[in-house]
């Protein structure tokens, strides 16, 4: 990796000099790659894939990061080009179908990505060979069998690299490790995960934001560009509802797995640094919502980690709400409960983990261990898309290594991969840490 670039102003005149002095052959590499390091040292300039609900969203918090200029913007629906004009920091900002157009612009720093499942790897791999540093949103990718390109892209390049899981840019689930790896939970053999859900609206039938159903006024095939959108995936008709509606269909979309389970269980990798579960075993099934998305609405996994005598399983559901928390991690003398709102953690009974979070008084208050906690500590992190931009921009200046890099997005979509396979064939699958390959 290249050292930092100087801190203060180049000057022009020696900076065009020594571009000269490297010869014309010579030039013709490294000239974007130094006149990124003179913007960089002074404002980021970001490309954004993407302005559907999730690019909407990253797109505010970009503008909100200091010395970021977003100087370019790519999506293929003219209603999401509507929608972001008027948020736009400059009304001359370059919008394009192609977002190849943002990879060949030299004045672009850094890429952020925020496009369907399926568009993940394609995009990163490109920016990473177009010298950018690359912010993705979760998961890595579609596939384990692009996520092993992309890692190893990522490595090869030196390029700074970014992925969703905002988690780890909240300060609480750090001090959920440091409770973890103090041993006071005991031995913990089994961590339970939840994505429980019963909303009054329809599950990804959005097209605006969250709670916008339907297809926006501008959803017709000529204000689509749907053969670009479909480029990567086998011919046919054009649909609005696959295209605004993509997390519902297997072909775009890691569905409940990918898009919600990979949150907690990349949670999970760094609160106990898990590394590749042995086996998967996953089941499930379109139950509630029967309106033509062809991913479950209602799954299940189990993983196994029997080098770490651990167990962790994952309950998604789109029904019922009533277990709202995230992940329990349950541990002889105690458990702790934690999410993005904040950690909690249960004794087990009047252990030592009472005593050291509540004492040794005896009170009503600890007449039932199971509903009164013995440390209750809400998140104070605020906007974790925020922080987590700006942890990305942060070691983009000083080229370090960002809080969620690729190379731990990659084990979270290894998993998300093995409950994928396992879902489809209805089979227990096998890590083979060897070829890094998913057998039955």
């Amino acid at each position: 990796m290249k050292s930092p670039p100087p801190q203060t102003t180049p000057n022009r005149r020696n900076f065009l000099k020594a571009l000269t002095a490297l010869g014309a052959a010579a030039s013709t590499i490294e000239l974007p790659r130094l006149t990124r390091a003179q913007n960089i040292a002074n404002e980021i300039n970001a490309g954004l894939i993407g302005v559907g609900v999730r690019g909407y969203e990253l797109h505010e918090d970009l503008r909100r990061c200091k010395g970021v200029r977003i100087g370019g913007i790519s999506d293929l629906s003219e209603h999401y080009f509507d929608r972001i004009k008027p948020r736009l920091q400059n009304p001359q900002t370059p919008l394009h179908r192609d977002y190849r157009r943002l990879l060949d612009d030299r004045e672009i720093d850094v890429i952020a990505i925020a496009s369907p499942d399926h568009w993940h790897a394609a995009m990163t791999l490109d920016a990473l060979a177009a010298g950018k540093d690359v912010y993705v949103e979760k998961p890595l990718t579609y596939s384990l069998e692009e996520a092993v390109q992309v890692r190893n892209k990522a490595g090869e390049s030196g390029r700074v690299t970014q992925v969703g899981y905002q988690r780890r840019s909240m300060d609480h689930f750090y001090k959920a490790r440091e409770i973890v790896q103090s041993g006071i939970l005991g031995d913990i053999t089994q961590i339970q995960l939840w994505s429980s859900r019963n909303r009054a609206t329809t599950p990804w039938r959005k097209y605006n934001d969250y709670n916008t159903e339907g297809l926006p006024a501008k959803s017709g095939a000529e204000h689509v560009d749907w053969n670009r959108f479909q480029a990567n995936r086998p011919p046919r008709p054009y649909d609005p509802l696959r295209f605004f509606h993509w997390q519902c269909y297997e072909e775009y979309s890691t569905g409940i797995f990918g898009i919600l389970m990979s949150h907690p269980l990349d949670a999970a990798n760094l609160v106990m640094n898990l590394g590749m579960p042995e086996t998967c075993s996953a089941t499930g099934g379109i139950y509630r919502y029967q309106d033509g998305r062809t991913v479950p609405d209602t799954c299940n996994a189990l993983f196994n980690y029997p080098s770490r005598n651990l167990t962790v399983s994952f309950i998604g559901s789109s029904n019922n709400e009533y277990f709202s928390q995230e992940a329990q991690y349950r541990g002889t003398h105690g458990t702790l409960e934690l999410t993005t709102s904040g950690l909690r953690i249960f004794a087990e009974k009047r252990n030592a983990l009472f005593e050291r979070f509540a004492g040794k008084t005896a009170t009503d208050r600890w007449a039932n261990l199971r509903a009164t906690p013995v440390f209750d500590e809400p998140s104070k992190s605020g906007n974790s898309t925020l922080a987590h931009l700006e942890n990305f921009f942060d070691n983009v200046r000083s080229r370090g290594q960002c809080k969620a890099p690729v190379s731990e997005g990659f084990k979270a979509m290894a998993a998300v991969a093995m409950s994928i396979q396992s879902f489809k064939t209805q089979r227990t699958v096998r890590w083979d840490s060897v070829s890094e390959r998913i057998r039955a």
